[in-house]
């Protein structure tokens, strides 16, 4: 798939270590799919840091939650000691993501890194095939691309690295 009008950006891996993060748990050395209860519902988490916090949720279908409410009920989590931002990711096939944020502090938006963050949350949880993965937010698609240890590469359409640019100014 060609993305026209496009652009790739490069990130680091990802921290995953939950003292950096930060993020608090028990169950295993990283937080990936680890339980958060919110209003007595189970939601499996995965925490990671690129430029800032992150946790990552899959779910069955991005359209039918409510990014807002349970974003920011995610997002200010007493195992988020510092707060995080939340994307929302649906399986669509082994090759293809759909996704949404919250960001806190603002709401529902769309950024690069948040882009990435559902790409790699998805391959860490063998929810996809490979190294690569196509992400729908905010109606672009975007092709996250990841190695361990040769850092995430994402090729989004130019008016997303708009928005990033946009959230980190």
């Amino acid at each position: 798939m060609k993305i026209l009008n496009a652009t790739t950006i490069h990130y680091q891996d990802p921290i995953l270590e939950p003292v950096l993060i930060p993020v608090e748990h028990n169950a295993t050395p990283l937080c990936i799919n680890d339980t958060f209860m919110v209003n007595g519902t189970p939601y499996g988490v995965t925490a990671m840091r690129l430029e800032t916090p992150y946790g990552a949720v899959v779910v069955d279908d991005v359209e039918a939650v409510d990014v807002e409410s349970l974003g920011c009920a995610l997002s200010n989590h007493a195992l988020f000691s510092e707060g995080a931002n939340i994307v929302f990711i649906q399986v669509l096939d082994r090759q293809t993501l759909k996704a949404r944020l919250f960001l806190r502090g603002e709401g529902e938006t769309v950024t690069s890194e948040a882009v990435c963050v559902a790409g790699v949350a998805a391959m860490m949880l063998q929810k996809t095939l490979g190294q690569r993965v196509r992400v729908f937010m905010g109606g672009g698609v975007s092709v996250v691309e990841w190695s361990w240890g040769r850092g995430i590469s994402l090729t989004s359409p130019t008016s997303l690295l708009e928005e990033r640019e946009r959230h980190a100014g």
